[in-house]
């Protein structure tokens, strides 16, 4: 690396759907700067996500709630940063915290968004506007960092042999095969599934299955028990895959014919591994806005929104499958 090339500090601790969605802004931001090294701050599953992402030189992990959650880890942790003498520090995600870690890093430059006009700690900002498309958004901070204009939205991710043999091994277990099963989220860490019954899941997964046999229920423990309650429904060959390490559950859903799923982060990884996907989304006053911001686009995925009145079901398992149709053209 040459010794006047750019170090990056790159913020991106966060949820695994908010980490995905920043691929396309730091691959824009290696093209720009090919000479540069790249550190990238992750919480631990970003940094099990990402870690054979190839635009990365470094990962840190950096937990607020755990590890770095008191006083003298933080002074630790900018220390840390600070013996990378970054030139830059960009921050996809608005925390105070990544702020001021970024202003005591020493980074020159700190860009990042702006909300209602305030952005402590940084001196290049953009506004960050609610219903905008979060890929987009990203792509703009880096484009403000000197990527070039409009650079590519696709989502990405990398695997290991080793990640796909344990796949593999865990598929043969359970005599499922690649292709041929439907890959399941029936939660999310901040889309729980409360906003469909029982009964009304129950359908809505008869639907989605009646040209495929099997399901893989995804996610993590405390996920569970909607899956094992509709689990006696299932015609056909069901299985759980609760808590596997994030790039196994991601091969999973690499290999399956279709994610079906509430807004989480596992929907991200199904546009990340091309996996075509249906994504319901919480019928509340700003879903349309829920929608622009976070649902894959293209052919292969498809927003729906249940009805808040369950008189309405039978038109509601139409558009499911419907929509399974289309994506699976």
């Amino acid at each position: 690396m040459p010794s006047n090339a750019p170090r990056f500090l790159i913020f991106r601790n966060g949820s695994v759907g908010n980490t995905l969605v920043a691929v396309p802004a730091i691959r824009a931001l290696r093209r720009a700067f090919p000479d540069a090294y790249f550190t990238v701050i992750l919480d631990s599953i970003g940094a099990a996500l990402l870690k054979h992402c190839p635009y990365i030189d470094e990962i840190l992990v950096y937990e607020k709630q755990n590890r770095h959650k008191g006083i003298l880890s933080n002074i630790s942790f900018v220390l840390e940063l600070r013996r990378r003498h970054p030139s830059h520090a960009i921050l996809f995600k608005r925390f105070f915290r990544n702020g001021l870690l970024a202003f005591l890093s020493g980074a020159k430059e700190r860009i990042g968004f702006e909300t209602d006009g305030s952005a402590p700690f940084l001196n290049q900002t953009i506004p960050y506007e609610e219903g905008r498309d979060i890929i987009n958004l990203n792509l703009e901070l880096a484009v403000l960092a000197g990527a070039e204009n409009a650079p590519s939205q696709e989502l990405e991710l990398w695997f290991n042999a080793e990640t796909e043999s344990e796949t593999s091994q865990y598929l043969e277990k359970y005599d499922l095969i690649a292709n041929e099963y439907v890959a399941v989220c029936l939660g999310g860490v901040t889309s729980p599934p409360d906003y469909l019954s029982f009964q009304a899941w129950q359908s809505t997964l008869l639907t989605i299955t009646e040209n495929i046999d099997s399901i893989v229920f995804l996610g993590v423990d405390s996920e569970k028990r909607l899956a094992e309650k509709l689990s006696p429904a299932i015609q056909g060959k069901f299985v759980f895959a609760f808590d596997l390490p994030i790039l196994v559950t991601a091969d999973i859903i690499r290999r399956a014919r279709l994610f079906a799923g509430t807004n989480s982060g596992l929907a991200h990884i199904a546009n990340a591994v091309q996996t075509p996907g249906i994504i319901f989304f919480r019928p509340e006053e700003n879903v349309h806005q829920e929608i622009d911001k976070w649902c894959p686009k293209g052919q292969h995925y498809r927003p729906l929104v249940p009805p808040t009145n369950t008189n309405n079901i039978e038109s509601f398992l139409q558009n499911v499958r419907n929509a399974t149709a289309e994506v699976l053209q």
